[in-house]
């Protein structure tokens, strides 16, 4: 133990004599010398004639460069001397703004992924050799880039040193994979092959829709920060996505990029270097794109986006992604600057946008060149313009920020001036503008027509327009008019307009009318839409749209809609494709889930159920339940009293039974459940079937087939009035009502015909009549009493001819 603590005390006497022998000859030869930090958590630092040297914490030069050169040994992938690792960095940057037929064209991947290839360039020791860019590609063409980079690797691969590959991804996504043009790369597919790369460490950044799935694969469990300076012995995988599993990513027409990767890298240039060690982790990259992406999402129209990470990675150390002071040029802001800063460069695009309190300083890496400084604070607009140069970092206090006025924040795009938005004035751009930075005001006039972009209250005594964009209230006695999209509430008498689309409520004493609408319509008199709309309508008379509804239209006369979800009226609801159609008149559907109705409804296609006093459907694919119900294919059996299916049963039979009587029977329905239809009449006694008697036999019944269709058994009860004589005056007639219960067989001599035969249980009771006077031929029947009341039973039989679909 003694001769270790007396090796331990020579090395740091070494290390200290070391130390002051170079500031006694710095300061011997008159020149600029600075510690810039010294100490167990960072590097010494020496300057001699311009001369910077970077040393690890071991006490010995790591590199030296000479007349103003710098040489960085922890993460540039130079090789430093000693025994310390060589660390060499790869990047592999994929854009890819088409994502398949359907889907909307992106405009920034291609950019996104340039700024996060350039920053770790510029501070991330990734040599120029080392970046790969990758331009819309398929499938097969990224595999076969990391194929080749493997290949590479596996080629330079040193024992002494460590490889770490960087993957990025900007572009379209889904819950599937990345989508390639109309190729999907798997999420299960790309994880396996990032995984298998032969880089030490690997970490992937994907920004998409739904990247968060490809963390969801292992749990996305965020664990300590992995590291990446030159005494770690890292290895592993990290995945970093700009969104959850189920969240959009989004790209800013005021950033010309996406709001994830445009924070990360605002990040990397030293805004996430929270520790103040002049070096940015992972975790504090992260952590930076988390707060920066969360806040400027919370308020877009696509919604609040949840940047998501998995980390599995074995070693020490911190994860150092970007080193300030590998930058030659750099941005030291004071502690009394406190606001959102946007920095940009001389050619006015945006390369940070971060948000700094007041109390702690902050440093950020840039290239030389000019640059302009915003700062934003509530109600205070300044600016500052600096101008970077090599091998110095210039600082910026508060007080060399000058006020601008608030017209100068066209910068960014908002209302009130000039808007700067990508490929022309987009709504989002424009509204998102309007919302964050437009005035206030309320006007009151005659006609109160306002040209600009409008956030506040409209009253006109008469009428209301707003010409450009629209967020807040218009009121009016006659009319209300937006002639570009409008987020709000337009109340009248008469008319509300909407040329654009509406999100909101609009309340009229007649008409409402919205190209498109988010919201409501509410209306004594008439509701019309032109495009896909979600909400209600809801009117005195009509709704109208003539493209879909995700919502409810209800009137009491007619409801029209391309698509709705629920249409409910009394008289009539018409839908190319609907939901739920209640009515008390009529239902008309192309296609329907529900159809309730007290009258009729009809349907091209059924997914769920109608109900009503008749029902049609060509196709039926639920429950048809009404008096009547039609349909021409039924997967379900309708229940009714007239069911006629055109893949069902349809068939006539004529029998002749043991009554000597001739009957006629119709057969409708489906094979599970039928009704029937008949009527009978017997010969005259004696008369060998030449002349019929007076006696009559009607009713209906309920059967069904066993074998279903061709060959088969049917079983079916039959109720059946008899009387003497013929009337349809059923309170003179003296009727019997005749119960039978028959067991029979059909066989299908060819389609369409075949013979029936079977035997039947019958009970015949005196019903209004004062007698039975329904029996067999011969006298093989058994008369009996229930309370009183006269009834004969006897066992039957039959045979006929069967035609039609059975």
């Amino acid at each position: 133990m003694r001769n270790i603590i007396e090796k331990l005390d020579a090395s740091i006497t070494l290390q200290v004599i070391s130390l002051i022998a170079l500031l006694v000859f710095a300061a011997v030869t008159n020149t600029n010398a600075a510690m810039t930090g010294a100490g167990l958590s960072g590097a010494e630092v020496a300057g001699i004639n311009g001369i910077t040297a970077i040393a690890g914490l071991n006490g010995a030069v790591v590199n030296t460069g000479i007349n103003g050169a710098t040489a960085i040994a922890a993460i540039n992938g130079a090789a430093p001397q000693g025994d310390n690792a060589c660390i060499n960095r790869y990047v592999v940057a994929v854009s890819a703004n088409y994502g398949g037929q359907g889907r909307p064209v992106l405009r920034y991947a291609e950019s996104d992924a340039k700024s996060f290839a350039k920053v770790l360039g510029e501070m991330g020791g990734v040599q120029a050799g080392n970046v790969i860019l990758v331009k819309e590609p398929g499938v097969a063409a990224l595999q076969k880039q990391l194929d080749g980079l493997d290949a590479k690797i596996a080629q330079g691969k040193n024992a002494a040193g460590r490889n770490e590959v960087l993957f990025y991804y900007s572009g379209h996504a889904d819950e599937k994979g990345l989508r390639l043009g109309n190729e999907v790369y798997a999420w299960k597919e790309l994880r396996k092959r990032i995984d298998a790369m032969k880089a030490d460490v690997k970490i992937a950044v994907i920004d998409a829709c739904g990247s968060g799935a490809i963390t969801r694969l292992k749990g996305g469990v965020a664990v300590p920060a992995f590291m990446v300076d030159q005494s770690s012995d890292m290895k592993g995988y990290a995945f970093i996505t700009s969104s959850t599993q189920d969240e959009s990513s989004q790209e800013s027409d005021k950033l010309r990029g996406s709001f994830f990767t445009h924070s990360l890298v605002s990040g990397l240039r030293g805004a996430g270097d929270l520790s103040g060690d002049g070096k940015v982790t992972l975790s504090e990259a992260y952590q930076f794109a988390f707060n920066e992406t969360l806040q400027r999402t919370e308020k877009t129209m696509g919604g609040a986006q949840h940047p998501s990470r998995d980390m599995n990675l074995a070693g020490t150390g911190d994860v150092v992604m970007t080193d300030l002071r590998s930058t030659s040029a750099g941005l030291e802001l004071n502690e009394d600057v406190d606001g959102r800063l946007f920095i940009r460069d001389a050619n006015g695009e945006l390369v940070a946008e971060l948000y700094k309190k007041a109390g702690r300083a902050m440093s950020l890496g840039f290239p030389a060149g000019k640059y302009s400084v915003r700062l934003e604070r509530p109600a205070e607009f300044s600016e500052a313009m600096v101008t970077l140069q090599n091998n110095r970092r210039e600082k910026l206090s508060h007080r060399q920020f000058a006020a601008v006025s608030a017209e100068q924040t066209t910068l960014r795009g908002e209302i009130g001036g000039t808007r700067v938005c990508a490929d022309g004035d987009t709504i989002a751009c424009s509204l998102d503008s309007l919302d964050h930075n437009g005035k206030y005001r309320v006007t009151f006039n005659a006609v109160d027509s306002d040209k600009d972009p409008r956030k506040g209250i409209q009253i006109g005594v008469f009428v209301a327009e707003a010409d450009d964009y629209m967020l807040g209230t218009q009121l009016s006695l006659i009319a209300n008019v937006a002639k570009k999209e409008m987020h709000g509430l337009q109340v009248t008498d008469i008319y509300n307009g909407a040329n654009a689309h509406f999100e909101g409520a609009q309340i009229s004493g007649m008409i409402n009318y919205a190209q498109s609408f988010d919201g409501a319509q509410i209306a004594s008199t008439l509701n019309i839409a032109g495009k896909n709309s979600s909400g209600a309508q809801v009117s005195g008379t009509a709704n109208f749209i003539a493209d879909s509804l995700n919502g409810a239209q209800v009137s009491p006369a007619l409801n029209y809609a391309g698509q709705a979800d629920v249409q409910v009226t009394a008289a009539l609801n018409i839908a190319g494709e609907a939901g739920v159609q209640v009515d008390a008149a009529m239902n008309i559907a192309g296609e329907s889930d529900v159809q309730v109705t007290a009258a009729m409804n009809i349907a091209g296609t059924v997914e769920g159920a109608q109900v009503s006093t008749m029902n049609i459907a060509g196709r039926a694919n639920g429950r048809q339940v009404g008096i009547i119900n039609i349909c021409g294919t039924c997967e379900s059996t309708p229940i009714g009293l007239i069911n006629i299916v055109g893949n069902g049963v349809w068939s006539v039979t004529s029998s002749v039974n043991e009554m000597g009587a001739l009957g006629l029977s119709l057969h409708l329905g489906t094979a599970y459940l039928f009704t029937a239809f008949e009527g009978t009449r017997e010969f005259e006694k004696g008369a060998n079937f030449k002349h019929f008697s007076d006696m009559y036999e009607t009713g209906l019944g309920l059967g069904t087939q066993f074998g279903k269709y061709g060959n088969h058994f049917e079983l079916e009860y039959m109720f059946l009035n008899a009387r003497e004589g013929f009337s349809m005056d059923t309170d003179e007639d003296d009727i019997n009502f005749h119960h039978r219960l028959r067991l029979g067989f059909v066989h299908k001599l060819f389609p369409g015909f075949g013979m029936t035969v079977g035997g039947t249980l019958n009970i015949v009771s005196e019903g209004n009549a004062d007698k039975v006077i329904v029996k067999p031929r011969s006298e093989y029947h058994d008369d009996f009493s229930v309370n009183g009341h006269k009834a004969r039973w006897w066992p039957g039989f039959y045979a006929g001819l069967t035609v039609g679909r059975f």
